[in-house]
């Protein structure tokens, strides 16, 4: 019987599967590359192969066991009734998704390309289904896997010579599957011409290096990142000092590196997250282990620090933040969702000092009914990450070349008895709408607002809906207005109340 639908990409033909949605092809191999290498081309092959399933994940598990999690609000949720089968892991892990509603080379369709979060340590492609996107009939989305942690970003260059670009292998993972969608997308019904790079968290981290990067900016023409503020990266000696410790834990000199070549992954991910765990970050955007690194060939310079990096310059960008992020983050601090008036006041202290009072009135005054956790959350959440997307689009603005769109993702999730609020990640949900812990049922017409918006914007680089409630979002400027995104969205002007005292970290 003859298989469809099959599309014949660059490197071979590969056959998808046809829902009542979309075509979808599952587990494209993109690269290949060994251990701490950059990756090279995948070989051509002859025949159909399966496209039916998604590619194994990067390497991330703990192999201990009784080792601490993550400290995220997922390990405090219920587990869903049916518990999906543990992924498959491998270092070979170069595979992408391309969703898309039909194949007709004459009508080529924007293209949209997830970054998943998980910041540059976990996560997984999958978590970009891109059906819902693709089945409106004017997009294709591509999802991809990328080698993470010690095996994406383990910066040993300045230790070992044989190790050039170590640090962002990981990130060269991306820029491999960026140019196989430059070759192949047209073939999927994609417009190579027109493509966005966009995710959440780690994900919008990882897009503002591609902005940056000599290798990576002329291969995405519009850029999004989801509560993924990134003013800068690593440097070479803090990266250094953590691949020492590397060694370390392995009990390793400098100059025996070689053998991280051949080492099982299970004794390589042990020691990885003994490392991570003694280096835990003092904020969102502080990156403290196995991050991408400077480097003078493929990250000259920060993204956004001291200012915009020059190649940021002509890519208009989407970005904003959720207004109650960090409920994502609880740690082992749980009491911060039962909060009285003291303890709101003796938390806020930590952010603001003796303007604690001041603030929380400034809070209380946008939301009367907020309850003190919700107010703590709120505040918290601009520390941490709301001021990061307000100075990176401040300095993408000071280019004046091209704008960027600034919104703040205000629909509260259901989730933990309706405590968490807007939480990290939840518009994420909306954008693809997949479901998900954090998604509302009832919010149909917050999801739709969302994919249009998103949509819009990698269509012409504006995510102004003509005619629509999304119709008058000014790019960010003197002004600084953003658009809140809720039921009914509305522009808001300094949606923070005056940071410039508030406590560093």
């Amino acid at each position: 019987m003859p298989r469809e639908p099959v599309v014949e990409t660059c490197e071979g033909k590969v056959c998808g599967q046809t829902t009542e949605q979309c075509h979808a092809f599952l587990g494209i191999r993109y690269a290949k590359a060994e251990r701490f290498e950059a990756p090279g081309p995948v070989e051509p092959w002859t025949g159909i192969a399966d496209a039916l399933k998604f590619g194994p994940n990067a390497p991330q598990a703990n192999p201990d066991p009784a080792a601490p999690g993550y400290g995220i609000i997922l390990e405090k949720l219920p587990p869903p009734p049916a518990r999906p089968p543990a992924p498959i892991e491998s270092e070979n892990c170069q595979y992408l998704n391309v969703w898309t509603s039909n194949l007709a080379p004459e009508q080529l369709k924007p293209v949209m390309v997830w970054l998943h979060p998980g910041f540059f340590m976990l996560g997984t492609g999958a978590s970009g289904n891109g059906a819902t996107l693709a089945a409106r009939g004017d997009v294709v989305v591509v999802s991809l896997n990328h080698r993470l942690n010690l095996f994406g970003y383990c910066h040993l260059d300045d230790l070992d010579s044989g190790f050039r670009h170590s640090g962002n292998v990981g990130q060269l993972d991306i820029v491999a599957a960026l140019e196989w969608v430059q070759r192949n997308i047209a073939s999927f019904g994609g417009d190579p011409s027109r493509v966005m790079v966009f995710g959440a968290s780690g994900g919008g981290m990882k897009t503002a290096w591609l902005m940056a990067s000599p290798v990576g900016s002329h291969l995405l023409h519009r850029a999004g990142a989801q509560s993924g503020p990134c003013l800068r990266l690593m440097e070479r000696d803090a990266a250094s000092a953590i691949s020492e410790q590397l060694l370390n834990e392995l009990g390793l000199k400098a100059g025996e590196a070689n053998a991280l070549r051949t080492m099982p992954v299970d004794r390589l991910m042990q020691a990885y997250h003994a490392v991570r765990l003694r280096n835990r970050p003092r904020r969102f955007t502080h990156l403290t282990s196995f991050a991408p690194v400077l480097d003078p060939d493929l990250l000259p310079h920060h993204p956004f620090d001291p200012a915009a990096a020059p190649r940021t310059r002509d890519i208009p960008m989407l970005l904003g933040w959720n207004r109650e992020d960090m409920a994502f983050f609880p740690g082992d601090d749980m009491g911060m969702f039962d909060l009285s008036e003291d303890d709101l006041l003796s938390r806020l202290k930590a952010l603001a000092g003796d303007r604690a009072s001041a603030l929380a009135c400034a809070y209380r005054a946008e939301d009367p009914a907020a309850s003190p956790s919700r107010i703590f959350l709120r505040a918290y959440s601009d520390w941490s990450i709301g001021g990061a997307v307000l100075e990176q689009a401040e300095r993408k603005a000071a280019f004046g070349d091209t704008p960027a769109y600034v919104y703040r993702f205000d629909h509260p999730s259901p989730a933990f008895g309706g405590k968490l609020g807007a939480v990290h990640s939840s518009e994420t949900a909306y954008v693809f709408g997949q479901g998900g812990p954090f998604l509302d049922p009832e919010a149909s017409g917050v999801g739709e607002m969302m994919r249009d918006t998103w949509v819009q914007f990698a269509t012409s680089g504006d995510p102004n809906l003509p005619g629509g409630e999304l119709s008058h979002w000014k790019p960010f400027g003197a002004e600084r207005e953003i658009m809140l995104l809720r039921e009914t969205p509305r522009p808001l002007a300094n949606p923070i109340p005056d940071a410039s005292t508030w406590a560093t970290p």
